[in-house]
């Protein structure tokens, strides 16, 4: 423990980094320690205390695969289990002779395997053997600790419904990138995507919808779309994310972003007279959940489903955008406000989202809710995702919440990543990976309440303009690399350029992998071009 601190103490990266771009780790690590040499892979073999088995299973398995190395002993790489380094820590030191990766847990283990796989040659991210490779590692020594305990990538599959493996796809690249909490987004106006036994008529109904128009309900693409996970699915894909250490946390939208289930039981509004149908054009919807006896035992069912699906500590209840037109025509609603005795319209969206709280909480799980959960009075036992800017964030650390970051200026992947002309439709405003990068989740005027309150960082994959698996991966990458960076480091352990050194090797690991990322910057670093600097001036933002 002693030798750790002292080497954090005296390799920072501030003083290290020509040493770091040529070990090119995203993210950048707390400190490295160049070596002479390198060491050579000669075996597919991996040592490793019993509670590391898995991640020592799987690193021998990818080596042998794209290799072609047998698992000869004695082994190379070791991985060893020791006391005292700080949850997710671990060490890694490459000799000429082998490779050792030290951690107190399992989840540090993992971590230390993955910047020892960013240290050979990106074609070990393949998946087939890659012919004529010298598969080599600088000696060097890395110690390590990510800065926030959250950290965190979001998906929209309610507007487009995403394959259960392109999910999957999309937790690996978090792995990869030491990103642990997959926010899955999964119920929206335009489609509910998880299977409840007990309510087959949220899939049979409200996974589906005849076409898809825009912001305006104009230009209706005539295409129905649909569909939804199975239970078995969830499990397959909760498993996967379990094997590499990314937490899945479900979002059911409530009160809000109803549509799709109201459509398919209709007792879930408060006018359930009225036709209702899964929406078919984006934007805010004023169909939303009633709070009466039947919306709370439907949630609580549904819940109830989830928990065995999900093992998250957090669970997603939304709790954003959320118009209160049907609850103030609802004579329902009004005498509800009168036997509780508020007159505030968000009060009554606070005593929903407390009732939730309170069913969640006494199973274990803690709440996380966007920004808009704090409006009127706040349930300080969730935690605040802000998206709003910082005011938000300001407003609940000062109460004692848990607060993530998520300003949609600076975290949204569905934003323009270059030049309009020049790439196809997106959100308006403007994106480019060095904005993602140079930020850091904190509000500036509140250091100490951050410090102590802000719990970590995430982006998100919005989906009205995500409508492929292709598209997915265009509108989050390369910035999510960046993104990885931003939530594993502290404020002053950031260097755009020493970022953009690494990332020469980094594209080669996207390549290997099959990703398709955008190539602004790629072709910026490769070939001259500009693109993604070359916006005249801030976009703003307006309704597609």
């Amino acid at each position: 423990m002693k030798r750790y601190l002292l080497l954090l103490l005296t390799v920072t990266l501030g003083l290290s980094v020509r040493a770091q771009d040529r070990c090119d780790i995203i993210p950048a690590p707390k400190a490295y320690e160049e070596m002479p040499g390198a060491f050579r892979l000669r075996s597919a073999a991996v040592e490793a205390d019993p509670a590391f088995a898995e991640t020592a299973a799987d690193l021998s398995a990818r080596l042998a695969a794209v290799t072609g190395l047998k698992t000869a002993k004695p082994a190379a790489i070791r991985l060893v289990r020791v006391e005292g380094l700080p949850e997710e820590a671990y060490r890694l030191e490459v000799t000429q002779q082998q490779v050792t990766i030290e951690a107190t847990d399992p989840a540090g283990a993992f971590y230390g395997v993955q910047s020892f796989l960013q240290l050979l040659p990106a074609q070990v991210y393949g998946d087939k053997r890659a012919k004529g490779v010298r598969w080599t590692a600088p000696c060097c020594r890395v110690e390590d600790r990510p800065h926030f305990p959250y950290r965190g990538m979001h998906l929209d599959v309610g507007r487009y419904f995403m394959p259960k493996e392109t999910v999957m796809r999309f937790i690996d690249l978090m792995a990869m990138h030491k990103q642990n909490m997959f926010h899955w987004h999964l119920t929206e106006d335009q489609g509910w995507r998880i299977e409840i036994k007990k309510y087959p008529r949220l899939t049979e109904v409200g996974a589906w919808r005849p076409f898809t128009a825009d912001y305006k309900d104009e230009n209706p693409d005539g295409t129905p779309h649909g569909g939804f996970y199975t239970q078995d699915d969830v499990r397959e894909i909760v498993e996967y994310a379990r094997r590499r250490f990314v937490t899945v946390i479900p979002e059911i939208e409530l009160p809000g972003h109803a549509s799709a289930a109201i459509a398919a039981y209709p007792q879930l509004s408060c006018n359930p007279d009225a036709p209702h149908a899964v929406a078919t054009s984006w934007g805010v919807k004023t169909d939303v959940f009633c709070p009466n006896a039947f919306t709370f035992q439907f949630l609580e069912d549904v819940f109830t489903e989830l928990f065995d699906l999900f093992p998250s500590p957090y669970y997603h209840i939304g709790g954003d955008e959320c118009p209160k037109d049907a609850w103030m025509e609802s004579d329902y609603c009004k005498d509800l406000m009168k036997v509780l005795g508020i007159t505030d319209f968000h009060e009554l969206q606070t005593f929903f989202v407390r009732r939730m709280d309170s069913f969640l909480r006494a199973h274990g799980k803690t709440v996380i809710g966007w920004d808009e959960i704090l409006d009127g009075s706040a349930v300080e036992s969730t935690v605040v995702m802000s998206y709003r800017g910082h005011a938000p964030a300001a407003k609940a650390i000062q109460r004692g919440m848990k607060t993530i970051l998520v300003p949609n200026r600076w975290t949204y992947l569905d934003y323009y990543q270059m030049d309009p002309a020049l790439e196809p439709k997106a959100q308006s405003l403007y994106l480019p990976i060095d904005k993602v990068y140079n930020y850091f989740p904190a509000v500036d005027s509140l250091r100490t309440l951050s410090d102590e309150y802000i719990i970590g960082y995430e982006c998100c994959v919005w989906g009205e303009y995500a409508q492929t698996p292709e598209r997915v991966e265009y509108l989050a990458f390369p910035r999510a690399v960046a993104a990885a960076e931003v939530a594993w480091c502290d404020r002053g352990e950031k260097d755009w350029d020493s970022f953009y050194r690494r990332m020469r090797k980094e594209f080669g690991r996207l390549d290997a992998k099959g990703v398709r990322y955008n190539r602004a910057l790629h072709d910026e670093m490769f070939n001259g071009g500009t693109a993604y600097r070359e916006i005249p001036g801030q976009l703003q933002w307006k309704e597609q």
